[in-house]
């Protein structure tokens, strides 16, 4: 028992050392499992608004997460900020960041007609920071090692799968 506690001992003094290091290199979030942290549950939460059936229900549940409504839209803004991507769809773009959690709104029109009944889809990307870092390279071709953030993320979307 002795031998075990002296071994015990002197690993600790080499582990947590270690641990030390690794946590300010790469994060402490290799240390913490994703079901303590309230954030991650906030984040899966939102995800599952795509097992709902595309209704206006649905509409206001993912509006909601920007402080918003179908029925308190400021139509004015969001025809100023309508504009004609790559794939020639009218769409208004609204980020936020939430903590750990970043947010990009997307509200796809029918044509440039800003109005309630010419919505053609909502969509939006949610990306939780799971506070991991990772050492990779720079590029393909490159030796340069660089350490990067790591993320969580799915698409929450009103379009139907045949459509996509």
């Amino acid at each position: 028992m002795k031998k075990f506690k002296k071994i015990l001992k002197i690993s600790s003094f080499i582990i947590f050392p270690l641990m030390i290091v690794w946590a300010l290199f790469f994060g402490w979030g290799w240390f913490v499992p994703y079901s303590f942290q309230p954030s991650y549950h906030e984040f899966k939460k939102m995800c599952k608004l795509n097992e709902l059936p595309n209704n206006e229900e649905k509409y206001n549940k993912i509006l909601s997460y920007f402080g918003l409504s179908l029925d308190t839209l400021d139509w004015g803004k969001i025809e100023g900020g309508i504009f004609l991507n790559d794939s020639k769809e009218h769409l208004y773009k609204q980020k936020q960041q939430n903590h750990r959690i970043n947010s990009s709104l997307f509200i796809v029109f029918k044509s440039s007609l800003v109005l309630k009944d010419n919505i053609d889809y909502i969509w939006t990307y949610m990306e939780w920071d799971n506070k991991r870092k990772y050492l990779t390279t720079k590029g393909m071709a490159s030796y340069e090692l660089v350490i990067r953030q790591d993320y969580e993320n799915c698409i929450i979307s009103t379009r139907s799968n045949n459509e996509q």
